[in-house]
């Protein structure tokens, strides 16, 4: 009993070799040098655990942002999950790791929905918000702009954080079994799709494929997982055939061959017309003028492109008598400045804030109940 009185520290005591301490606070103090180059990133309780994945077909975890999971007294503060598994990884990419969800984090505190998919998909909102951190990201089929690495300015402002983190990663996880996972034993062939909600459907191949179903909340089609929905030209499904006897099925095979939209006089479809990706030198669509910063400037189309059996259509337009993008006058510039202003003016005291209030509370961090601190 005496001696148990003169024990002040349990784990120092009984393990002296073995402390996460020093791994917790360099990843803490890492997060604090990002919220010193980067005012809007809240604070947050940081933590380590699994990062394994549930289901054999899941990849492993690892990192995970959750918005005002913890009380600190009378403040909410978010939490910042890296796993025990992303450990053993290079100090840069741990660090990688903290500034994907320090991005979540800013999309949170600016109230920006930067992911789909129940938090699968980054979309290009995501993107943005990383760059903004000094992050590189690039797109995958799957996740979407989730893949990020530190540009080279990046690396550099933080390599002092990063040899800090290098002395603490002594201790990493291993990874949980998951087991081989079953595998399907019937022939279904339906396809297995979901909106942007997301909620999930699945529907037979033959139902899919006669056209889009389009969910009434969100406004999206539902598609399979592994379709990109940025890249994605919607309708994409094959037209049904009409019954009946007299239907010739030799006039698909014409259908599906490009040069049939190739009427460059415009005697077939009344406008100049070529197939996708077959337009004539000095004519672009509108999407390739505004990424030259230009505009058509009240011209008319001067052809068209048709794909897709003819259901699909973009309009062409003379390079030469576009005009440049439009300027706002200082009028407009004014207009928007009190606009954006308004939308970082805090309704309860009135204070002008260096974000966007967030439109799930209405009012700034300082008035949010268990706020910012």
């Amino acid at each position: 009993m005496s001696t148990a009185a003169h024990i002040t520290d349990v784990t120092r005591t009984c393990q002296n070799d073995i402390s996460t301490a020093a791994l917790i606070g360099a990843l803490e103090s890492a997060w604090a040098a990002i919220r010193g180059r980067h005012s809007e990133v809240p604070a947050a309780v940081i933590v380590v655990g699994s990062g394994s994945p549930a289901k054999p077909n899941q990849g492993m975890k690892w990192g995970h942002f959750a918005a005002l999971r913890w009380q600190a007294g009378d403040n909410q503060l978010p939490e910042i999950l890296i796993s025990g598994e992303g450990l053993g990884r290079e100090p840069e990419a741990v660090f990688t790791t903290l500034l994907h969800e320090a991005t979540h984090a800013l999309a949170d505190v600016r109230g920006i929905q930067d992911t789909s998919r129940q938090g699968r998909w980054h979309n290009k909102k995501f993107a943005t918000l990383a760059a903004e951190l000094g992050l590189s990201a690039t797109k995958d089929d799957k996740l979407g702009y989730s893949p990020c690495t530190l540009t080279d300015l990046t690396r550099a402002r933080y390599r002092t954080v990063i040899a800090d983190l290098s002395e603490a990663l002594r201790f990493y996880r291993h990874p949980e079994p998951t087991g081989e996972g079953k595998s399907r034993t019937n022939n279904n062939n339906g396809v297995s799709c979901e909106c942007e909600c997301p909620r999930k459907l699945r529907i037979s191949k033959a139902a899919f494929e006669e056209g889009p179903i389009v969910c009434a909340v969100c406004g999206a089609a539902f598609l399979p997982e592994d379709i990109d929905r940025d890249t994605y030209e919607h309708p994409t499904f094959a037209t049904g055939t009409p019954a009946g006897d007299d239907h010739d099925k030799g006039d698909d095979s014409e259908d599906d061959d490009p040069m049939v939209f190739y009427d460059p006089t415009g005697e077939r479809f009344g406008l100049p017309t070529y197939p996708f990706k077959l337009a004539p030198d000095g004519l672009l669509t509108r999407r390739q003028l505004r990424d030259r910063q230009l505009r058509p400037g009240g011209q008319e189309a001067a052809a068209q492109l048709l794909w897709r059996r003819g259901k699909r259509v973009a309009y062409l337009f003379r390079l030469d008598l576009a005009l440049p993008k439009r300027t706002a006058t200082p009028a407009q510039w004014a207009a928007i400045t009190k606009a954006l202003t308004a939308r970082r003016t805090c309704p309860d005291c009135g204070q002008v804030k260096p974000y966007y209030i967030p439109r799930r509370t209405g009012v700034c961090l300082d008035c949010t109940p268990g706020g910012a601190e």
